[in-house]
């Protein structure tokens, strides 16, 4: 999923963990939990480095650590939690929101079942990077994919909902 995903699915994520805990919803734990919601992928500096490392061509390995798995952010997203005083499960959750829609229409998913299995699992699997496409290209191929479109279109639609919701009921 892209960016515009994780962070629309961070802001519907908060919305549900606190209406479960009955807590009203706030804009500024939506604007944490867009941040939060993004979180798993600062891996991707490390996977640009060993890219650049190894000769700069192909995809970015970063699914592939585990730095993106469940395990890695029930443990780390605990701790967080802790350490800021947030919600466990807004922290966790969006977490595994996060690593469900890395599975979701990539060629590589993630090690759901690490450090058990070093196989990567995804969900409705596509080889959106054959050939080398990256950049626009990818985008382009990504958005052709009706599920892909449907999925990254209602999150947003949903978080935008939220978010217009709240901003009246502020006034």
């Amino acid at each position: 999923m892209t960016v515009m995903a994780h962070a629309a699915a961070g802001v519907v994520a908060a919305y549900m963990i606190q209406r479960v805990t009955h807590q009203p919803f706030h804009l500024g734990i939506a604007g944490l939990a867009v941040l939060l919601s993004g979180l798993p992928d600062l891996d991707l500096l490390w996977g640009w480095w060993y890219r650049q490392r190894m000769g700069g061509e192909g995809h970015n390995p970063h699914h592939a650590l585990w730095t993106h798995t469940p395990l890695f952010w029930m443990f780390w997203g605990g701790i967080l939690a802790w350490g800021f005083h947030l919600p466990p499960g807004l922290v966790v959750g969006l977490a595994l929101i996060h690593l469900g829609l890395d599975s979701i229409g990539t060629d590589d998913g993630i090690m759901w079942l690490w450090p058990w299995r070093q196989r990567q699992y995804a969900l409705w699997p596509r080889d959106l990077h054959a050939a080398g496409v990256r950049g626009l290209a990818f985008y382009r191929r990504y958005y052709r994919q009706p599920l892909l479109l449907l999925l990254e279109l209602s999150l947003l639609l949903i978080a935008l909902w939220i978010l217009g919701a709240e901003i009246l009921r502020s006034f």
